[in-house]
């Protein structure tokens, strides 16, 4: 296993070059959620010549797509996920360019040993990870797909290192107003004015984040709030998001920020429709077998293991731990202190230490992937510990 281990180590610096050279085109030419059709078929056709089997348009959606490689034998199914959506103004400002070129660099070369290991090797393309697309979340919408892995892993870039996180659930709303236009200066009693409903959603929200339990998140924009400064809006839409630690905290609140809106409507005179306009995520339920595996082989490449933070964001990879064992992993990229969704940690996603990090969080995860696949009792310990976590926790489906 060792010999093993060395040899996919050896590969992946032998690709070091492609990798980066991967890295920074899908970094260079962003694109949107489910949009990603450069990205999708770059990643998509590396994998094809590397002898996976490749099933593009995965669950209807276009710039998904699953590679598979069947080893000695069916089982088990490791996964391992590719995101490669931008966001809108900062580009690859979460550095899913890092994740994509991690994964691929383990997929490719695990595939030059597959043969002598006993299982298949999934390589899942999840576009629309950044949710503020309409039915962002394409691994919840790829579900079914991703459901026949027995456990799945990734790397996600940050400013710190560990495979052992926590996320918040996180619902996507829309509130839609709808008054009655009139002149802004005439006979503004027939009007009804959608934008003072949405203004009134956000100060009864305000009013109520004193009451919502330690934890709770709620943090939108007015995404649109008429046309003129001389027209009573007759349209104006909030989007924003709730985030809570639980499924069952996470309905609760929502339906308390709901009746926000509710209230604004009813005061203000105007209609209400509310939707959600991105899938629902669950809260990440991390496999600690599976991590501890994982950082022992971080630890093997010389990595210092971070300690594990309460996670403020919410990731479509929750929705995934919540049917398979499941790892989301963090690997450093940038300093301490480094924002999130800003320039400067698109900035650090092509630095010198993300071109390092892509290496060894590839030689990482293929690492782990070698014990998954030659460790019966691993995969056992893995399994078990998955099926006490979501014991009695019910259908949370999103």
């Amino acid at each position: 296993m060792e010999g093993l281990k060395s040899e996919v180590s050896a590969i992946i610096d032998s690709l070091g070059e492609r990798l980066w050279e991967i890295s920074r085109w899908i970094h260079d030419h962003p694109e949107l959620g489910y949009r990603e059709f450069e990205a999708s078929r770059l990643l998509a056709s590396e994998l094809e010549r590397a002898g996976f089997e490749v099933t593009r348009g995965v669950a209807g959606l276009p710039t998904a797509f699953k590679a598979e490689y069947r080893g000695g034998a069916e089982r088990p199914r490791i996964g391992l996920m590719a995101e490669y959506d931008a966001l809108p103004g900062v580009g690859h400002g979460c550095g899913h360019n890092v994740i994509s070129a991690i994964t691929l660099g383990a997929a490719l070369a695990l595939s030059r040993i597959m043969k002598r290991l006993p299982g298949t090797l999934v390589v899942f393309g999840t576009p629309a990870e950044e949710a503020y697309v309409e039915n962002a979340g394409g691994k919840i919408v790829m579900l079914d797909e991703i459901k026949t892995v027995d456990a799945a892993m990734m790397f996600h870039p940050s400013t710190r290192t560990t495979a052992i996180c926590s996320n918040l659930c996180r619902e996507a709303l829309e509130f839609e107003f709808l008054g009655r236009a009139v002149h802004a200066a005439g006979e503004t009693w027939r009007g009804v004015n959608a934008l003072e409903a949405a203004m009134l959603t956000f100060t009864a929200i305000n009013a109520l984040r004193q009451h919502l339990k330690p934890g709770v998140l709620v943090h939108g924009i007015i995404a649109e709030g008429g046309e003129a400064p001389n027209i009573i809006p007759d349209r104006a839409v909030i989007r924003l998001y709730v985030r809570a630690k639980t499924p069952e905290e996470l309905k609760e609140a929502s339906e308390r920020v709901k009746n926000c809106a509710r209230g604004a409507a009813i005061a203000t005179g105007a209609e209400v429709k509310i939707r959600n306009y991105a899938n629902t995520y669950l809260n990440m339920i991390t496999n600690t077998t599976l991590a501890e595996a994982l950082e022992r082989n971080l630890r093997a490449l010389g990595v210092e293991i971070d300690e594990p933070r309460e996670g403020r964001g919410s990731t479509d990879m929750g929705n995934v731990s919540h049917h398979v064992p499941a790892v989301h992993a963090y690997i450093k990229i940038a300093p301490e202190g480094t924002p999130g969704h800003s320039h400067e940690f698109a900035e650090a996603a092509v630095s010198e230490e993300a071109e390092k990090m892509i290496l060894i969080g590839a030689k990482a995860l293929a690492m782990t992937v070698i014990d998954l696949l030659t460790k019966p009792e691993l995969m056992r310990r893995v399994r078990e510990e998955f099926e006490k976590a979501v014991e009695g926790r019910g259908n949370l489906d999103a």
